[in-house]
């Protein structure tokens, strides 16, 4: 779609716009003059296009000469701006990027300072006076619509004529597409009314986890000046992928009158498993309707789960419903050149997730969440209001061999024993619109909420390292703050290369946070994290005199003597000490040859990481790190410490391996014999490579 079709939807917004800043007219009413729109946060934090749209909802040209923006943003509007009336005036933080993006070249003011807050702040427009003509004061959360935060749409006034502090008065735009950013600019609002529709609140039902067959009551509050003509509720069940016809139920007024009613209804019982959605549609007398939540919101519907928690097993279980278009899974690169990334577009919830704690207890229904497939699995993103265990992204697998299910846990576990940030994980069984999957992997997915636990800040740069990418650049996946570059990581990349001894261990403090980055090579090095030196991990870093870089453990299948090539038996526990740095070299055998692995040396050999190589080459870094692993080795991994969980591990799952093995047809005994042997070589690994890691440590001493 051209600027020119885009821009075409609202002439009248390019015309009135471009007449009311040319046209001298007589003056109207300042209170005329309105806030209308606010884009606070556009799609992937892009500050550049945020923006504020006024509207003179008068009959007169209004002078805005020397009108100004005292709070939330700065900007005084030049001489001879004037508005016609019904005239919308976009006022922008980047001229250049929100034309760039909306299209037309004499459709808004700017450049604004300063920059809106994310999750709520107060801005006001003065006149010349100055006298506060409007001011609005908006949050990210309830009451406010939370579509505008972060997702696509702007925040929309509805009734020009209705107060500007009341959250009623204000919806989420439409969704945007990957092109063109949600919002209204220069033209009606999509949710615009002539007045203002009832107002629905302290929306509750009970119970909020029914059991199956149980009827739900449902109660709201309504109010309307007007006077409320008729208030209903509807609903749908979804069940194994399927979704039923929405159903009306009229709510009853049981208390107060038809401007601030008390309102009640009651849905029918449910079988179990049952997922039901309901809204409540308010309509008063003279034709206003409202949707509650509305179409725009990230949860367009309330939702409940008839559910009965029949869990006896020793791990939860997961339950998935497939409510919408699944979207495409990222397809393997397999060493093909790294693809430009570009921003994915707003996509909305397409599915629903129940969580079932082992042993019986209440269910979560996690609805209108995004369900992504994935290598081996799937990822749910859930809603920021409602994470799961404080978590709002997680990865369901089961990797490609039923020893990684076992691995990755068990990595995350020693990680955080040794005190380095790493993903919660845990085990469950999977049903997807109701079929058995049988037991899988849960691990958390490293993202803002995530690094917000840790760190308490979650604006920096998080990045993904990866195996197949080419340079600096295409190996290191950015996942937060798109909008901008990677130069905080080249600087640090080329700050590594140009400095050595002395002078890089000082750039080394100056730049890292050197404990925990120890801890993670001393974890890798226990674990012979075939992956994590090389790539596989994510770095964080917030800019800033401050920040100092993280790294966060990511993918930890090809560990605990696992590589690509490994014995079965899993039986390799002799990865060097060197191994990840600078210098590094891959072992010969008798007759001088280094072997014929992927990377030219011993089949299980690879070069040196960004990271790894001049961190682990370090002179002054190096004592520490090994310092550390010797410390390590006698206080974490060691057999009194992990054999228990290893053991509890074992004896958690044991029932699973034949209800998996049976849910795919495959033979149950076999399966048990892997499993109980898998754990077995996790025992090996802990006896056996900790003693080879202390006896080399003691050669470096002597």
């Amino acid at each position: 779609m051209s600027k020119l079709t885009r821009w075409g939807r609202w002439p009248r917004g390019l015309a009135l716009l471009m007449f009311c800043v040319l046209v001298p007219r007589g003056q109207g009413a300042d209170s005329d003059i309105i806030i209308n729109e606010i884009m606070y946060h556009p799609v992937h934090s892009q500050p550049n296009l945020q923006y504020i749209e006024l509207f003179n909802r008068g009959d007169t040209e209004v002078d805005l000469s020397n009108w100004a923006f005292i709070k939330g943003i700065k900007f005084v509007f030049p001489a001879g701006t004037r508005m016609a009336a019904g005239a919308y005036l976009v006022v922008c933080r980047n001229r250049a990027e929100f034309t760039a993006k909306y299209g037309g070249e004499m459709l808004a003011l700017g450049d604004f300072s300063g920059q809106l807050s994310h999750h709520g702040e107060k801005i006001e427009l003065a006149n010349g006076q100055p006298k506060v003509i409007d001011a609005v004061k908006y949050l990210d959360h309830e009451p406010w619509p939370m579509g505008a935060a972060g997702r696509s749409p702007s925040l929309e006034r509805i009734c020009s004529h209705a107060a500007s502090d009341a959250p009623e008065n204000w919806a989420s735009s439409k969704y945007g597409s990957a092109r063109y950013p949600g919002g209204t600019p220069g033209r009606q609002n999509d949710s615009y009314s002539t007045h203002l529709p009832p107002a629905v609140s302290n929306v509750s039902f009970a119970p909020p986890a029914p059991r199956p067959e149980e009827p739900v009551t449902v109660s709201a509050a309504i109010t309307d000046a007007e006077g409320v003509k008729r208030a209903n509720l509807l609903y749908r069940v979804v069940r194994a992928g399927t979704s039923s016809e929405e159903t009306t139920v009229e709510m009853r007024r049981i208390a107060r009158d038809e401007q601030h009613g008390n309102y009640e209804t009651i849905i029918p019982g449910q079988p179990q498993g049952a997922l039901v959605r309901f809204r409540i549609e308010a309509v008063d007398t003279a034709g206003a309707q409202r949707l509650q939540p509305a179409g725009s919101e990230p949860r367009p519907s309330y939702s409940f789960c008839s559910f009965a928690n029949t869990n006896t097993a020793a791990i939860p279980f997961g339950f998935v419903f497939q409510t919408g278009k699944w979207e495409r899974a990222a397809q393997p690169r397999m060493g093909r050149p790294e693809p430009a990334r570009t921003p994915a577009g707003p996509t909305r919830g397409n599915g629903a997730f129940l969580y079932a704690p082992a042993g019986g207890g209440a269910v979560e229904t996690f609805d209108h969440v995004r369900i992504v497939p994935r290598k081996a699995g799937f990822k749910v993103h859930f809603q920021a209001d409602h994470p799961l265990k404080g978590m709002t992204g997680i990865n369901i697998l089961f990797e490609q061999t039923p020893r990684q299910v076992l691995s990755e846990p068990l990595s995350y576990d020693l990680y955080r024993l040794a005190g380095v940030p790493a993903p919660y994980s845990e085990h469950l069984r999977i049903w997807m619109d109701g079929r058995l999957l049988g037991y899988h992997e849960l691990i958390e997915q490293p993202n803002k909420s995530f690094l917000f636990q840790h760190w308490k800040d979650d604006g920096g740069n998080l990045y993904k390292l990866l195996w197949d990418g080419h340079g600096v650049i295409g190996k290191h996946e950015k996942k937060t703050t798109l909008a901008t570059g990677h130069e905080d990581l080249i600087r640090l990349v080329n700050g590594l290369k140009r400095t050595s001894g002395a002078e890089q261990w000082e750039f080394i403090g100056q730049n890292f946070n050197v404990e925990e980055v120890i801890n993670y090579f001393a974890v890798n090095m226990c674990i012979q994290n075939w992956d994590g030196f090389f790539n596989n991990y994510f770095a964080y870093h917030v800019p800033g005199q401050a920040g100092k870089w993280e790294m966060i453990p990511w993918d930890e299948d090809k560990t605990w003597g696992d590589y690509d090539g490994a014995s079965p038996r899993y039986d390799w526990y002799a990865l060097p000490l060197s191994f990840g740095m600078n210098g590094d070299r891959s072992p010969t055998d008798l007759f001088g040859r280094s072997g014929r692995g992927p990377f030219g040396g011993a089949s299980w050999w690879r070069p040196a990481g960004y990271f790894s190589g001049p961190l682990l080459a370090n002179a002054e870094f190096r004592q520490r790190f090994l310092a550390r692993l010797r410390e390590v080795c006698t206080s974490v991994f060691t057999e009194e410490t992990l054999l228990p969980i290893i053991a509890a591990m074992e004896k958690r799952l044991a029932a699973e391996i034949p209800i998996r093995a049976q849910a795919r047809g495959e033979d149950a005994a076999s399966a048990l014999r892997t499993f109980h042997s898998d754990i077995q070589s996790f025992r090996n690994q802990v006896q056996n490579r900790r003693k080879f890691i202390l006896s080399e440590l003691d050669k470096v001493k002597s």
